[in-house]
């Protein structure tokens, strides 16, 4: 093709830039994103329990008897009260940790850290870790067990119902946690904290997952079921199932209670003042007890407060900029704060924080100005020493074998860090040493443990531990491990211990009392009397003595108060309650380790080694409309096996009446992916000097083999081979009237390809927000059979770099380019949507292309709710749009008339981006104006533009000197464009 001037505009056929994803000759077969890490081969077996298969692999064998009653006791229990039978078995897939568990390929999306378990239902998995408490871990099986049996009563058995319905979240996680019993006291805090601060809105609000929708769609069961009781629970989900299609959840409660929704509401709301409003009565405010430290000009929330050695500095953990980061201050709210770990990075994902599971999560050096807090990154939680003053990581520590690490604290010579980690499925206390890199176990037994803090010698820490569904304060000597001492008792929780500054009390927070409300306490050592010191209507938490000022002693915590967590200083006097030793021994009910209704023992006979088996996936479908009109479809089938290691994809595209199919296999078992791709393309030609539509396709048949190896996260390593043979036309000639003429032109072609791609870009739900992401690839086709010669050597960069303004305004740039290099030459469509606005979809084309966006996007309206729809996250854009087609012999096809430009003696006019003699652009395209966007119909995005062409020169015929001239282009006008594609 190296040799041909005319040519026609070619139009792929498929989604558009979709087919130059997905095709093997034209770039990697797969797009941006980040990477989903395999960081270790699991060895699939199978258990058969009575209602379950249990997937599970050989380092949580020791734990499956505990797996078995689990969830055999769950499935009696639900069963009965929800008097359903499951039809099927329930598949049960278990990871030993959380880390693992975000590894599962039974979703292809990244997991977030807060995701404990999820089921599904097209194959009714359930998928969870087991590395929680043994209560928790029972409540987390019955809460996913709960989804299971709402697929069944809901969908029962049909694909299509669970596809077209769409039940309010509220319903299904308020039900799942209802049922299974998990709201912990820290979940109640929150509510009652809404309540009492009139944060009561209908419940048809929560329809997102949220904590809130978790905790009011409990709520609206407890309501229901002390209502109406459980016959009124069942009933009301009997008339949910028939509106299930509809939505008219009204029409429900209507049939089920008797009254309409307002008025449940209503009642509901109500029923949460009454429940909820005496404990406002009875209790006082954090400011009540003591003053607010927070930084100058500034109020965020505050979580996990630490103290430097003087006392004048507070580190804690804070949000200012939609990331968690450690920030600085000054104890007394003298200064702004200093954000420690400010700016987006990727040395690490995230700050590991526990502070609504009761943890500390900071720990600063009792000798230095540094401050200890875990990070997650890829499958580690290393311990990162901060500088407190100046920001910088002084030290980052690995600990190959321990998962889930949290709760870091120095000892009293900052020479030693204790903290809690999951080892072979045990949580228990370790301890590193900071100068011989030593690790040890300190609690080495099965229950699980959290918080610790050293004695003022180092000889002792004390700790939490769980017992039954309550946390426990005791005490382990470093120099055994054996001698442990229970220093608190009841059926309560007390948690975050730690010493006062003379070693004679240890302060504590607890949910003691009538309305399990944490509160700050002390014990007193010598006496085993407790103190009350806080008696506060949300929460208190994380009690530090500090440093003395003048003669009065203080106490540094915090307090959960209006939605937010928030840092307080009190003054330690009389405290509010008193209980001595005899009396809170003589009323305590003591707290006893969780046992299962059912207990079993597992049958060997029933393990067997785990069988890939097919099964349907959900289908997808996609559709789009390009600026000018044509209408854009990607729709497929995906099948895979129960671990979702394996996948089956047939997919097929259209633009208009054209239509591509694919079919490919991956394999997801390792680190390293591979799979293949078997694909027929069609395309078809446009002729724009006419504006008539040659009825004639291109045609791609080829297979490809392909091996992926991501890095890490955000970088990845691909390579391709494979074979493909092409049938398309070419321009042969031209007819009397100067029109082209085609022949058939068959060309076979082995290619190989290699590229890396790169993704660390952070997404808001309307988009992405901030970071980079690229796609630099080549790929080399050696001419095997057809009618050229020649090989092909294709360049493609696609690089994009988003940056945050404000919290939800960014700019987004993309440079692009795609260059043939090799004797055989390829066309490629190019312009439109917002790849060149101002221009039609794919008018230009050429063997390069070369393109650049700049966007200023920013927000306009959040939310326009109508009764059935709504519309969401409407946002504004400014645009600059710049790119160019050429070929590779420095021609230029006209789009306005489809043939290569010449002069008056036929000789071709070469290829030019900027015109210097006349200060514009010459075959460069560019154009600027403003648009904006929204979220409508499922998740589609809808984007009107309005874009005025940047000037150009035009060559022209010039009948008065028989010659062709440069002209002023036609770029007057704005021309207004509407599409349906997401941003890039």
């Amino acid at each position: 093709m190296k040799t041909t001037l005319r040519r026609r505009l070619a139009v792929l056929a498929a989604l558009g830039v979709a087919l130059l994803c997905v095709a093997p000759l034209t770039a990697q077969s797969r797009g941006f994103g980040k990477n989903k890490v395999t960081y270790e081969r699991f060895d699939w077996q199978v258990y058969r329990s009575p209602h379950f298969d249990i997937h599970y692999y050989p380092s949580i064998d020791p734990f499956l008897d505990q797996i078995v009653s689990y969830a055999e006791s769950a499935y009696a229990d639900l069963s009965k009260q929800l008097d359903h039978e499951l039809r099927f078995r329930v598949p049960l897939v278990v990871y030993k940790t959380h880390g693992e568990f975000l590894q599962t390929n039974i979703t292809l999306a990244e997991l977030p850290e807060g995701v404990a378990a999820f089921a599904e239902p097209v194959q009714y998995r359930m998928v969870l870790p087991i590395d929680g408490p043994p209560d928790e871990l029972y409540k987390l099986i019955a809460h996913e067990l709960v989804h299971i049996f709402q697929y069944s009563m809901f969908y029962e058995g049909y694909l299509g119902r669970a596809l077209r319905s769409n039940p309010p979240t509220w319903l299904i996680e308020g039900l799942a946690s209802y049922l299974a019993d998990d709201e912990s006291t820290l979940d109640q805090m929150v509510i009652r904290d809404g309540v009492v601060n009139n944060n009561l809105p209908p419940i048809q609000s929560f329809n997102q997952v949220t904590f809130l929708t978790y905790r009011y769609g409990h709520a609206m069961f407890d309501y229901i079921e002390q209502e109406h009781g459980i016959e009124g629970l069942r009933s009301f989900l009997f008339e949910f199932k028939k509106v299930l299609l509809t939505g008219n959840l009204g029409r429900a409660v209507k049939e089920a209670f008797g009254y309409d929704i307002d008025e449940l509401n209503r009642r509901f709301n109500r029923y949460l003042r009454k429940k909820y409003y005496r404990v406002l009565l009875e209790k006082k405010s954090p400011d009540e007890h003591a003053r607010e430290i927070r930084p100058r000009k500034s109020r965020p929330p505050l979580m996990s407060p630490t103290l430097s050695p003087s006392g004048e500095l507070v580190a804690a953990l804070s949000a200012p900029a939609l990331e968690l980061d450690l920030v600085v201050f000054s104890a007394e709210g003298e200064d702004k704060a200093r954000n420690v770990t400010k700016g987006f990075t990727n040395k690490y994902r995230n700050l590991v924080t526990n502070a609504f599971k009761g943890r500390r999560d900071l720990s600063w050096s009792p000798v230095a100005d540094e401050v200890a807090v875990f990070v997650k990154r890829e499958n580690k939680w290393p311990l990162l020493i901060m500088d407190a003053l100046r920001g910088k990581i002084k030290r980052k520590i690995n600990f190959d074998d321990i998962f889930e690490c949290a709760s870091p604290m120095f000892s009293p010579d900052g020479r030693r860090i204790a903290f809690e980690g999951n080892r072979n499925g045990v949580v228990d206390i370790f301890e590193y040493d900071l100068d011989s890199g030593e690790i040890r176990n300190l609690t080495r037994d099965d229950f699980f443990d959290a918080n610790p803090w050293y004695a003022a010698d180092g000889g002792s820490i004390l700790y939490n531990r769980r017992i039954g569904s309550h946390w426990k304060i005791f005490s382990v000597d470093l120099a055994d491990a054996e001698k442990k001492s229970q220093l608190t008792y009841g059926a309560h929780s007390d948690l975050q211990p730690s010493y006062s500054r003379d070693g004679k009390t240890i302060f504590f927070t607890s949910d003691r009392g009538e309305y399990d409300v944490y509160n700050i306490h002390s014990l007193d050592l010598e006496t085993g009397d407790v103190a009350q010191y806080t008696d506060v209507v949300g929460g208190a938490f994380m009690p530090i003595e500090m440093s003395s000022r003048g003669d009065e002693r203080f106490l540094v915590f915090n307090a959960f108060f209006e939605g937010t967590f928030r840092l307080y200083r009190m003054p330690l006097r009389a405290p509010e309650l008193r209980i001595p030793a005899e009396e809170r021994l003589n009323l305590s009910v003591e707290a006893e380790p969780f046992k299962p209704d059912l207990e079993l023992s597992v049958d060997e006979a029933q393990k067997l080694p785990y069988k890939v088996k097919w099964d349907l996936e959900a289908p997808y479908v996609e559709v789009g409309v390009t600026d000018d009109g044509r209408f854009l479809s990607n729709a497929g089938l995906q099948f895979t096996d129960l671990l979702g290691n394996h996948r089956f994809l047939v997919s097929a595209f259209s633009v208009s009446e054209f239509a591509s199919i694919q079919a490919s296999y991956f394999n997801l078992e390792r680190k390293y992916n591979w799979g293949g791709s078997v694909y027929d393309y069609r395309e078809f030609f446009v002729d724009r000097s006419t504006g008539q539509t040659i009825d004639q396709t291109s045609r791609t048949t080829g297979a490809s083999a392909f091996v992926e190896r991501p890095f890490n996260r955000h970088y990845r390593f691909r390579s391709t081979l494979g074979y493909q043979d092409s049938s398309y036309l070419r321009i042969a000639g031209f007819d009397l009237l100067g029109l082209p003429t085609f022949t058939k032109i068959d060309d076979g072609l082995a290619f190989a390809s290699v590229g890396l791609i790169g993704d660390t870009v952070r997404f808001q739900r309307w988009g992405p927000y901030h970071g980079k992401r690229f796609n630099i690839g080549v790929t080399y086709g050696k001419g095997v059979s057809g009618d050229f010669e020649g090989d092909s050597v294709r360049l493609d960069f696609d690089y994009r770099a988003y940056g945050r303004l404000t919290r939800r305004s960014l700019f987004a740039l993309r440079l692009a380019t795609l260059q043939n290099l090799g004797d055989r030459q390829f066309l490629y469509p190019f312009g439109g949507i917002n790849q060149l606005r101002g221009y039609d979809y794919y008018e230009f084309t050429g063997t390069n292309l070369v393109w650049s966006n700049l966007e200023f996007r920013f927000p306009l309206v959040d939310l326009l709710a109508f009764p059935v729809l709504a519309i969401q996250d409407i946002r504004g854009i400014l645009f600059l749009d710049l790119g160019a087609a050429y070929l590779d012999d420095e021609l230029w096809i006209n789009p306005n008339t489809g043939f290569v430009r010449v002069d008056e003696t036929g000789q071709p006019i070469k290829f030019a981006f900027w015109d210097s003699e006349n200060d514009r652009l010459q075959d460069l395209r560019g154009s600027y104006g403003v648009g904006f966007q929204f979220l409508f119909l499922g998740g589609l995005q809808f984007n009107w533009v309005w874009a005025q062409r940047l000037d150009f020169t035009d060559y022209a015929f010039d009948p008065t000197t028989m010659t062709v001239v440069p002209v002023k282009g036609n770029s007057s006008g704005t021309r207004t464009q509407f599409y349906i594609a997401f941003d890039f």
